[in-house]
């Protein structure tokens, strides 16, 4: 699983889960409605800050 590649939300660039800086999007009662996944900690603050 940690060698699976996905994309930056911000930037689009190809990484791996284990590389990454998630985003999970819910709660504890609905769930987890949405993972984010980030290529850098900069990148996770400029898209959730816009």
């Amino acid at each position: 699983m940690s060698d699976e590649k996905i994309t930056c939300a911000y930037c689009g660039i190809e990484i791996t889960i284990k590389e990454s800086w998630p985003h999970v999007n819910g709660d504890s009662n609905l769930g987890i409605k949405k993972i984010d996944y980030f290529c850098s900690e900069i990148h996770k603050f400029r898209f959730l800050s816009s």
